[in-house]
């Protein structure tokens, strides 16, 4: 049996947290689903303007898979899914993908509006993944890059970046925010 690397790996881990039916399939609505999570965790209405931001990140990373795959196609096998992750080009002309997904992701988790993710919204966050709380500390401090004691929207898009594009460990703490614990 082939061993994978860590980024496929953890891509593969993405592909069954999005494929939300469990049909074998990532599409559109799997996408949709998820941010019909968040709108519900945090009692947002879905024309607020934090989840009209995160539908349109999700929406332009989707749009960017299908870029990367067979033309004509509304859904991704796992396969497929990860290759398409692995040519989106996340490092390059396509940063701004994470990029906007990170803005989004902080938006949402910033309940306060202070520009900044404390101790107890990241809590929050994690019970809302139904993550237990035990971890919170080491999680949290994995993403507090600059021990500040808080998480940035930057740390939060380097953490995306570090899950998508780096080989060093398969538990990045970045798939946290794509609902990978």
């Amino acid at each position: 049996m082939t061993m994978l690397d860590p980024v496929t790996r953890r891509l593969r881990r993405l592909f069954a947290v999005l494929d939300t039916n469990k049909d074998g399939f990532v599409t559109w609505g799997d996408c949709e689903r998820v941010v019909d999570k968040y709108a519900a965790g945090y009692e947002l209405a879905r024309s607020s303007s934090r989840i009209e931001a995160l539908e349109k990140a999700y929406w332009a990373q989707w749009l960017g898979l299908l870029a990367q795959s067979k033309p004509g196609r509304e859904r991704l096998s796992q396969d497929e899914f990860v290759a398409a992750h692995r040519s989106a080009g996340y490092d390059g002309e396509r940063a701004g993908l994470l990029e906007d997904l990170a803005r989004a992701i902080f938006a949402i988790l910033d309940t306060n509006g202070d520009k900044r993710i404390s101790r107890d919204e990241f809590s929050a966050y994690l019970n809302f993944w139904g993550v237990s709380s035990a971890e919170n500390p080491v999680v949290f401090q994995h993403l507090d890059l600059d021990r500040d004691a808080f998480i940035s929207q930057h740390e939060i898009a380097r953490a995306l970046r570090a899950f998508h594009l780096y080989n060093d460990d398969l538990n990045t703490p970045g798939g946290i925010f794509l609902g990978i614990y």
